[in-house]
Parts: structure tokens; C-alpha cells; sequence
């Protein structure tokens, strides 16, 4: 198997090629493309071509607040520094300066992602990088740029919680700011990083652009002090995270920063950090490891003790010429241990997948355009007496396409099966195998929490055993994918008909995977209004190359009713009543369990209806495109019809000949590197 950096080079020279070959489109008589359509395909490029160069891996940073996630991601891309200085009274004064503004308070305002980009990308991103904001009220998607290297202060402005607002340009000043991006050159890691305040974000922006992240993810980064140990406040961060990584297999790395203040020695006479780390592996253990040994992927090594600090020292001695000092420092950072774990991620499969996604983008911006030259040559091909002929042909196919979306709904809403009786199963098995568990604890934070947990392991071997929902919705999928192409194979193809305007070969999956990246959020958007909070991203199976999902939140149904019932019963029959309340919040949440099963069928409802919709809009766009391609043949033809010049169709075929055997080349080398 090649590695990601052939696979890449590979790629690379596919996308220099391709923008090669559409500027060669430029001024050929016949074809009628504009240089602005050019111009803006040659830039579509340029911008995948920045990607493949820069970012193989989206990774998502949680713990909760002033964990010490931004400055973990200022250090992982060596955009942390450390200043010694003498104030005026003569001691010695330090600071750190990352990318992300950090601070031992709250920080994180909103959402903040730290995006490597390559130094030829056009993007002047040096130092501490490109600042870019989306403010609230503005349309969306809107990205304003504010400057680049700036003083911390500047970015604290827009994305702290305790960013003085003075700082900022004055036109901001009462805006809102729903997210900031920071885009850097030369980054040590080509990865995607996004630092996400608490689930608690109280603005719905935020949730959904955080809801996205969790979505968009390769894997997590979950982050903790050195200086303590866990909590019971982080114990429902990380069950949300594990119900996430048993239905969607996305790894996590468990971070334990901060060594550098914990690093005094105990009774033990070892470092504070070491005995927080070994409690915190424990506690993993403890919580998420099942006796079937389910939850040992999610613990994996347990927590990596590191220290952005001192690696920001080790560059500053380094700088002053004291290797001893430096060396020691880098080592004991560990830093160098997290990069080469997350390296490891991308030399396993999600550098492979970014490029393979990277490549299928630019084939069909080529598949497109190449489509657009070959009909063009076909039609310059047919002799004169036979184009009155062929625009008859094409006239009866235009009008056989019209409709084609609305059976194909009809037929998809006719095969959509009710699932309520199913659900109906659930009921009864999470009462039968969590009734005891329930009764055996004090419904405090982290018995709901192991709840929850069992819980989650229930549901997901149900939904995904071979005859749960998910299961058979996955067979059944990619039944109705195959029937989509068989319809548009019969609606499109010509085989029997004209030969112009040749059919388009649609790949198993291609229809799903076909669409944008804001209609994929749209479809996530309906998903997630029937959850709520942080949702579970579920893997129901795939069709061929393209993964179909379906996104159910069991967070959302589990937690929380028994522990307000407990301490509102507690407030109003007092503590001479602790078990009769303890017994009636048990039965409450046994109760509750009914609810929680119901809800998760109206989910799954909600994930076929939306990817039914899905696959229909997927049919709609190459119907669109088809009988677009209809239409400027038919012009193609008429054109010739009035002016039948043989002479200069002859010499238009010689021309386009081998620019159409070019653009086939390219179209199969990206298909194969997006396989």
C-alpha cells in the first residue's frame, strides 16, 4: 500500500495536470466556455491542491473550560513562545503568547478552529497567523478577515470570554462573534484543529457550529490538568464522548497537560502529575471498561502527560545556545510523543481518506467539464444529414426527464417501513437488562453516568445487531441506492437512442456522496433538531465506497429526570424521607426508560426520512446535469443546422480529439486515487 506521502505527490501532480488541462480549454472555438468559468474551476483546484498540501486530519479538542486546550493546540503547532523579561523593579517577568488566546480563566468564547495552509496557497498567514471571524447577524458562511500576526490582545478581543472589546476594529465593536478561525503557515502537524467550549454554550450558534465539529472530526483530544484529577463535571463530557466513539469507531487521546505546575514531588516522592495520571487511568477503567473488555479502543494508552510549556522554554533555550537545558526540557515535554500519535492517525487511514475525498472532489469538476467536451465533439461528429435526426432524439429525451425526481420519491416513500414495532422491543429491553442497575445506586452524577454508559453499550449492539434497525435500514439503503441508478441508468441512458450526450456511469454510493459540503450539513441540521446537545454520530453502514450516516442522540434521552426529581422531592418532604425519594426517583427513572426508547425511534425516523431525501436530491443534481448536457448539445446541433459547414466541424473534431482523450486520462487517474 503507497504511503500518504506518495498517495499525496501522486495526487498533486493529477491536480497540476488538471488545471493544465482546463486552461488549455481557454479561446477553443465551439465550446463557449468563459474565462470566468475557467478561472473559477482553476481555483477550485488551487484550493484542493492547499489542502492536499496542508490538512489530512480534523481533530477535535473537549474538556471543559480553562482545561487547556488552546494553549495545547498553540504548543502541538509550534505557535507557542515563551518571553523571560526584568520589569522595572528588576525581577524577572514571564509570559507565554500562543495562537489562541489562553488564560488560567474561562477563555473560549465560541468556537475557534486553527486551519494549516500551505506558504503557496496566496494566503499571507505568517507568524501567529490569519485571523478570520463570522459575527452573528451576517450572512451566513460569511468569513471576515480581520489581519494577520496580531497582538494576543487583539485576538483575545474577538475570541476570549474576558477579550477586551476596545481592541478590536471599531466597526466591531457591538458585534457578536459566533466563530473565529486562525489560518497558519509552516505547521509542524497537517491537521485541522478545533478548540470547542463546553456543551453548556448557552447560544445555539455555537452548539450547531460545535455539533458540526463532532460531525466533521477524525478523532478527539479530551483534556485535563495535571494539577487535579478528574471530576464528576468532566464525567458527562467524556460519556457523551464515549456514546460518540462506540457508534462512529472515531478514536480518542487522552491528554494530561499542565505537568509543569504539578511537578513537585508528593509523600510518594514522585510528581504531583503521576499520581493524577495513574487516578485518571483508573477512573477510565473504572467507568468505560466492560468485562467483554467493550470500551478498550475508547481508553486506549490512557492519558499522555505533556507539557506545551516547557517545549516553549526548551525553544527558547535552545535560542540562547543552552542545548543542555533545551534538550532536557523538549524531552520531558512530551509534546514530540502526541505529534507522532496523531502522525500515526494519519499514516493509518485518515490521510488516505482526506486525499481520497480531495481527489473525488476534483474528479468531478473534471467528469464535468470533460462530459461538456465530449458532447461537444459527438455533436460535431454526426453527419449533416442526420442532425435533424438526432435533435429529435434529443428533444423526447429531454421531456422523459422531467418527472423522474417525483417517482423516484414515491417509489423511496412506498419502501420506507414502519419501525415503531421495533422500538416497541427496546422498551422492554432496557427495562429488563437497567431496572437493577438503576435500584442499585443513589442516582448521583456518576451513577446516572453509569446509566448511561450501560445503557449506550445496550442500544448500540441492538441497533447495530444483524436484524436491529440499523442493521437492516444498512441493507436496505443500499438496496434503494441501487435502484436509484437502475432508474437513472433507464431515465438517462441512450444506448438504445441517440448517441450523443452519453450516459453518465453513476458509481454504488456516488449519489450520497455526490452532494456538497453545505447540503450535508443541511441534512445533519435536520437530524439534530429532533436531538439535543452534543450527538452521537452513528456508522449504519455503507454502499460501496461512500459512508452512509444517520446521526441518533442517545445523550439526549438519558440523564438528568431522576436527579431533578430526587432534589425537588428532597426540598419538599425533607431528609426523614430520603428513601421513600430515593425509591420514587427510581421508579422515575425506570419510567423514564419508556420515553427514552420512543425518542429513539423518532430519531431514527428522522435519519431515514433525511437520508431518503438525501439520495432523492442526489438523483435531482444528475438529472440537472444531464439535461443541461441535453440542452447544449440540442444547441449544438441547431447551430449546425443553420450553418452547415462541414469544413470547420472536421477541424473542430481534429481539435478536440485529443483534448478529450487528455481529460479522460485525468478523470480515471483522479477516480483511481479517490477509490
Amino acid at each position: 500500500m503507497a504511503s500518504v506521502d506518495e498517495v499525496r505527490e501522486e495526487l498533486l501532480r493529477s491536480l497540476d495536470r488538471s488545471e493544465e488541462w482546463l486552461n488549455g480549454l481557454r479561446n477553443i472555438p465551439g465550446l463557449a466556455i468563459s474565462d470566468a468559468e475557467i478561472d473559477e474551476q482553476v481555483h477550485a483546484l488551487r484550493g484542493q491542491r492547499g489542502r492536499a498540501q496542508s490538512s489530512l486530519l480534523n481533530v477535535g479538542l473537549l474538556g471543559r473550560q480553562s482545561s487547556g486546550k488552546s494553549f495545547l493546540i498553540s504548543g502541538l503547532q509550534k505557535g507557542l513562545r515563551y518571553l523571560r523579561f526584568e520589569r522595572p523593579d528588576g525581577s524577572i517577568g514571564k509570559q507565554y503568547t500562543g495562537i489562541l488566546p489562553s488564560s488560567p480563566t474561562a477563555t473560549t468564547a465560541c468556537p475557534s478552529t486553527v486551519r494549516p495552509i500551505h506558504a503557496d496557497s496566496g494566503v499571507h498567514a505568517t507568524g501567529r497567523g490569519l485571523l478570520r471571524v463570522r459575527f452573528s447577524g451576517r450572512p451566513q458562511g460569511e468569513w471576515v478577515e480581520i489581519g494577520n500576526d496580531l497582538a494576543p490582545d487583539v485576538v483575545a478581543a474577538y475570541g476570549a470570554a474576558d477579550g477586551n472589546r476596545a481592541n478590536r476594529q471599531p466597526d466591531h465593536y457591538d458585534l457578536e462573534v459566533e466563530q473565529i478561525e486562525l489560518l497558519i503557515e509552516n505547521a509542524p502537524l497537517p491537521a485541522k484543529f478545533f478548540d470547542l467550549p463546553g456543551a453548556e454554550s448557552p447560544n445555539p450558534v455555537h452548539e450547531q457550529i460545535m455539533r458540526h465539529a463532532w460531525a466533521e472530526a477524525d478523532c478527539f483530544i479530551f483534556v485535563t490538568q495535571g494539577i487535579a484529577t478528574l471530576t464528576a463535571g468532566e464525567l458527562e463530557l467524556m460519556t457523551d464522548l464515549y456514546n460518540h466513539h462506540l457508534q462512529s469507531g472515531k478514536p480518542v487521546l487522552w491528554v494530561l497537560t499542565g505537568i509543569d505546575r504539578a511537578d513537585q514531588l508528593g509523600n510518594d516522592n514522585r510528581e504531583a502529575w503521576r499520581s493524577a495520571q495513574e487516578t485518571n487511568d483508573a477512573y477510565l477503567r473504572e467507568r468505560f471498561l466492560a468485562p467483554d473488555r467493550t470500551g478498550a479502543a475508547f481508553i486506549g494508552e490512557g492519558f499522555l502527560p505533556v507539557s506545551p510549556a516547557w517545549e516553549a522554554q526548551a525553544d527558547l533555550d535552545e535560542s540562547q545556545g543552552d542545548a543542555r537545558a533545551a534538550a532536557r526540557n523538549r524531552s520531558e515535554s512530551r509534546m514530540d510523543a502526541l505529534r507522532g500519535r496523531l502522525g500515526e492517525l494519519i499514516e493509518n487511514g485518515t490521510g488516505q481518506y482526506h486525499l481520497g475525498k480531495i481527489a473525488n472532489e476534483a474528479y468531478r469538476l473534471v467528469r464535468t467539464r470533460h462530459r461538456h467536451v465530449t458532447d461537444v465533439l459527438a455533436s460535431h461528429q454526426v453527419s449533416v444529414e442526420h442532425l435533424k435526426t438526432e435533435a429529435g432524439r434529443l428533444k423526447r429525451r429531454l421531456r422523459t426527464t422531467e418527472n423522474i425526481r417525483t417517482e423516484l420519491v414515491d417509489q423511496l416513500n412506498r419502501d420506507i417501513r414502519d419501525i415503531r414495532p421495533q422500538f416497541a422491543q427496546l422498551k422492554g429491553l432496557f427495562r429488563e437488562e437497567l431496572k437493577e442497575v438503576i435500584d442499585s445506586g443513589n442516582l448521583g452524577a456518576e451513577h446516572l453516568a453509569d446509566i448511561k454508559v450501560r445503557q449506550t453499550r445496550l442500544f448500540t449492539e441492538w441497533m447495530t445487531a444483524e436484524q436491529g434497525p440499523a442493521g437492516l435500514w444498512s441493507a436496505r439503503l443500499e438496496e434503494l441506492d441501487t435502484q436509484a441508478r437502475t432508474l437513472l441508468r433507464s431515465a438517462l441512458g441512450d444506448q438504445h437512442d441517440t448517441r450523443l450526450v452519453a450516459e453518465t456511469p453513476i458509481e454504488p454510493g456516488e449519489l450520497l456522496t455526490s452532494l456538497d459540503e453545505r447540503r450535508r450539513y443541511n441534512v445533519y441540521d435536520v437530524l439534530q433538531n429532533s436531538a439535543a446537545a452534543v450527538t452521537v454520530l452513528s456508522a449504519l453502514g455503507s454502499v460501496g465506497s461512500g459512508a452512509l450516516m444517520a446521526s441518533l442522540s442517545l445523550s439526549a434521552l438519558t440523564g438528568g429526570v431522576a436527579l431533578a426529581g430526587l432534589a425537588a422531592l428532597a426540598v419538599t418532604q425533607g431528609l426523614k424521607a430520603r428513601k421513600s425519594v430515593l425509591d420514587h426517583a427510581r421508579a422515575q427513572r425506570t419510567d423514564q426508560l419508556d420515553q427514552e426508547a420512543e425518542k429513539a425511534g423518532d430519531d431514527f425516523a428522522a435519519a431515514i426520512e433525511a437520508q431518503v431525501q438525501a439520495l432523492a436530491d442526489a438523483v435531482a443534481d444528475a438529472v440537472t446535469e444531464h439535461r443541461q448536457r441535453l440542452r447544449d448539445t440540442l444547441l449544438q446541433i441547431e447551430e449546425r443546422i443553420k450553418q452547415p459547414d462541414i469544413a470547420a466541424s472536421l477541424e473542430l473534431v481534429a481539435l478536440l480529439e485529443p483534448v478529450e482523450r487528455a481529460g479522460r486520462a485525468i478523470s480515471d487517474d483522479l477516480s483511481d486515487l479517490s477509490a
